[in-house]
Parts: structure tokens; C-alpha cells; sequence
């Protein structure tokens, strides 16, 4: 998947999640493009609205958390990847069966395991930052925001994959008589 992709996924993900179409959705449904820093724009624009709305937070809280969210992105951005990569070489090990190295496999699993473990050490320091200035039920909110949006983009994410795997339906290849 491009990233262009990646960024509409999100955008729709989270317009079906918070029941609204937005422009970004629109042009995808129309065929148009939009440059991958608007889709961005948007998709952050619709999430810190609901954010808004589902959190409630004010504007003071709105800029001191899209500035921890930045603090935090990148790192969180580098552990989905390697988590990801690790994931699919331990996949590609197991699915060799009986030739699976072993050494690898080992290898692999600590390696998993070790970056769970630094996503966990991340959202601690997050939930620190974020105990600054949200109250403990704002925080609980936003982390379940955060929970839902990840949720929904993993479930998209499998059904695309599914769908590329599947097979051409027989009744979609036929031809049509001509009206």
C-alpha cells in the first residue's frame, strides 16, 4: 500500500468512525487526488475534532496535546514498522514448516517481544506528558479514541489484504450483453 493510500485509509477510516464525510473522502469517491499533505491536513483536522468532542478538551489542552502527540508520533511511527517487519519475517519463518530456522525464529520472537515492551515504556511517558494537563478521565477518553481509530485502520487493512488475495468472482468476468 502507498502512502497516499495508507493516508485516504485513515481518512475514511476515522469519517466512518465519527459519521461524517469529509472532502478528502468526497474526492476518493469521485476519483480525484488529493496531494498527500492535504489528506494529512484533514485526517488531522477531523481527529482533533473529535478529539474535541469525544475528550472534551479546550484549545489550551487541544495545543498542548497535538504538541505531545508530535513529541511521541515519530517513535511510535518507528516501533509500528519494526514490530511490522518483525512480524512478517516470523511469519515467513513459520510458514516454512519444517525448514524454519530456529536460530531465526528466536531471534524474531525476542526481538517482538522487546518492542512491545518499548511501546509499553512509550505510552507511559505519553500518559506522564498527558497527566499535565488532561484530568484522568480525559486521558482514559483519549486513549480510548486513540484504541478505536487503530482498531478500525487494522480491521481495513486485513479486509484490503483479503481482498487482494481473493480470486476474481466468475460473474464479475462475464460479459454483458450490449442494451
Amino acid at each position: 500500500m502507498t502512502l497516499r493510500a495508507a493516508v485516504a485509509a485513515a481518512v475514511i477510516a476515522t469519517s466512518i468512525f465519527f459519521g461524517r464525510t469529509v472532502p478528502a473522502q468526497r474526492a476518493q469517491q469521485q476519483g480525484g487526488r488529493l496531494p498527500r499533505a492535504a489528506l494529512e491536513r484533514r485526517v488531522q483536522a477531523r481527529f482533533a475534532d473529535v478529539v474535541r468532542a469525544r475528550v472534551g478538551v479546550n484549545e489550551t489542552q487541544m495545543r498542548q496535546l497535538t504538541a505531545t502527540n508530535r513529541k511521541f508520533e515519530a517513535e511510535r511511527r518507528l516501533l509500528i514498522e519494526r514490530e511490522r517487519e518483525v512480524r512478517v519475517g516470523l511469519r515467513a519463518e513459520v510458514l516454512a514448516g519444517a525448514s524454519a530456522n530456529d536460530t531465526l525464529v528466536s531471534r524474531l520472537l525476542d526481538q517482538l517481544v522487546s518492542v512491545q515492551r518499548e511501546r509499553v515504556a512509550l505510552v507511559e511517558a505519553e500518559q506522564r506528558d498527558l497527566a499535565m494537563f488532561l484530568s484522568p478521565v480525559q486521558r482514559a477518553r483519549y486513549l480510548a479514541v486513540q484504541d478505536q481509530i487503530r482498531r478500525w485502520m487494522e480491521e481495513m487493512r486485513r479486509e484490503r489484504q483479503q481482498k487482494e488475495r481473493l480470486p476474481p468472482r466468475r460473474d464479475s468476468m462475464r460479459q454483458r450483453p450490449p442494451p
